[in-house]
């Protein structure tokens, strides 16, 4: 049996790098900023932790929002009404495996919860998260 042994000797090299990029790279670069700021919903899925009609629908849907807020104070909950029902849907997931994460957390404390496709604010400390 021959063993061979080589060994390599590396040095670092010190330097500077210059790139060179078309003006109208920043250009584009900022109008897509811009548009995000002027339009911050993208498709994305929230959880439906109630939907009710009838006249006492809405203070219920207060009620559940205070509860919720209570239970999980960092996650947004938004009301919304689309004739005849109050909907509360919570948080703002960009994928329906995240949402599905937080759904068997939030089971444990409402009734009747589901993941819906829905549009979402997306926000450039959701990219920092992941």
């Amino acid at each position: 049996m021959v063993l061979t042994v080589v060994a390599v000797a590396t040095y670092a090299q010190q330097g500077s790098v210059v790139v060179k990029a078309d003006p109208r790279v920043d250009s584009l670069i900022a109008m897509h900023v811009a548009h995000g700021r002027a339009y911050p919903l993208v498709e994305g899925y929230r959880i439906q932790i109630f939907k009710d009609s009838g006249n006492d629908a809405l203070d219920e849907a207060h009620l559940v929002m205070d509860k919720f807020h209570e239970d999980f104070p960092e996650i947004a909950a938004y009301l919304s009404f689309q004739e005849p029902y109050y909907r509360v849907r919570v948080g703002d997931f960009k994928t329906r495996l995240d949402a599905l994460g937080q759904l068997e957390k939030i089971k444990k404390k409402f009734r009747n919860v589901w993941v819906i496709k829905d549009y979402i604010y997306f926000s450039e400390n959701q990219i920092n998260q992941n």
